[in-house]
């Protein structure tokens, strides 16, 4: 019992030993006069780029469920919807082609 309540009291430590740095405690420099992007667009487009590979990336370490609900999901149910209006012959073939015709990431 003792050395459980001494435990909680203890500060965590990472593996090395060391403890974690507070953050409150860090100190930031102000940017330097004249620092910055020249030009505002450049800079927006390249955060943009940016914004969307790291979004890429965390696509392809998502898991599963998260990974078909911010990609086929959306589309797949709007597919389904129009199938369920139209009642085609073929469904599969309707709902291959509606896919087809209606993919978001079309370039």
């Amino acid at each position: 019992k003792k050395l459980e309540d001494n435990a909680l009291q203890q500060p965590h430590s990472t593996a090395m030993g060391d403890e974690e740095p507070q953050t409150q405690d860090m100190v930031t420099e102000p940017p330097e006069p004249g620092a910055g992007l020249d030009d505002a667009d450049e800079g927006a487009q390249a955060q943009k780029a940016a914004m969307a590979t790291q979004n890429k990336m965390n696509l392809q370490t998502a898991p599963i469920r998260t990974y078909l609900d911010s990609t086929v999901v959306p589309i797949l149910l709007q597919g389904l919807s129009a199938l369920v209006k139209e009642r085609p012959a073929n469904p599969v073939e309707f709902l291959a082609a509606y896919l087809m015709q209606n993919n978001p990431q079309k370039a």
